[in-house]
């Protein structure tokens, strides 16, 4: 089993080894020749096809399984929206964009200048959560023209074994109140604490990983409301779900 795992490690970074190396090419003749739409839209739709791809992959090796509830709501669904989860694990984001098309991803400045990630997440539109300020000013731009944002409302992975949630970041109530998109929250429950804060990328999992990924209700937020009010009422939100709830 340790052997096996060994060898999906390999592959894993092989597969992304080669991928990110294929979005710079792609993102260097693409982006300036193309609009910012049509760049941004080839850019997300070949990580969500990538994305979805390397999860087969891990699937099919055995390395988790997942059930998605709820997601069927989205179909139909235009105009700006925020897809907000929980974020218990490193790997959260790859599951919810190969899931949800169209999604610009607010993402760590760090990962913006990865070698493996820089390529892809320049040519889908991502933006870098640094510095704060023109983050949520690119954020809200993009609301109002009607983009899909995914937004990790903690700003970082979850705490563990503290809380099931961490505070939120403020953020999230400046961009809702301030572009009147609505909030999906998504409710990420796992059995497993692989890829969680202070788990090195090179540990491999110890059993299946088994999650459930599971759409909410959207809420929006009335003219009068605050940031504060808003994310105090998000994270109570976030709070009665996981908290009562037992892991996948």
């Amino acid at each position: 089993m340790w052997l096996w795992m060994v060898v999906v490690l390999l592959i894993s970074m092989t597969y992304w080894a080669v991928g990110g190396l294929l979005f710079l090419l792609v993102g260097a003749v693409l982006a300036p020749v193309l609009p910012a739409d049509k760049s941004r839209a080839v850019g997300q739709g070949l990580l969500y096809a990538a994305f979805r791809s390397f999860l087969v992959i891990l699937r099919v090796c055995g390395i988790y399984e997942c059930e998605y509830v709820g997601f069927e709501a989205l179909r139909g669904v235009t105009g700006g929206l925020i897809i907000a989860p929980n974020h218990p694990a490193l790997w959260d984001a790859v599951f919810i964009l190969s899931k949800v098309h169209g999604l610009r991803c607010i993402l760590k400045d760090t990962l913006m200048h990865n070698p493996v990630l820089r390529g892809g997440a320049k040519l889908a539109g991502f933006i870098p959560n640094k510095p704060a300020p023109k983050m949520l000013q690119h954020a809200i731009e993009a609301l109002r023209q009607g983009d899909r944002l995914l937004l990790f409302p903690e700003g970082t992975r979850t705490r563990k074994p503290e809380r099931r949630i961490n505070i939120l970041q403020g953020g999230i109530g400046i961009i809702a109140t301030q572009s009147s998109a609505p909030v999906w929250p998504v409710f990420i429950e796992t059995n497993s604490d692989y890829l969680c804060k202070g788990w090195p990328l090179w540990r491999l999992p110890d059993k299946k990983v088994r999650l459930r990924i599971t759409l909410g209700q959207p809420i929006a937020s009335p003219p009068d409301e605050s940031a504060a009010a808003f994310n105090q009422r998000l994270y109570e939100l976030y709070q009665s779900t996981l908290g009562g709830s037992s892991k996948a």
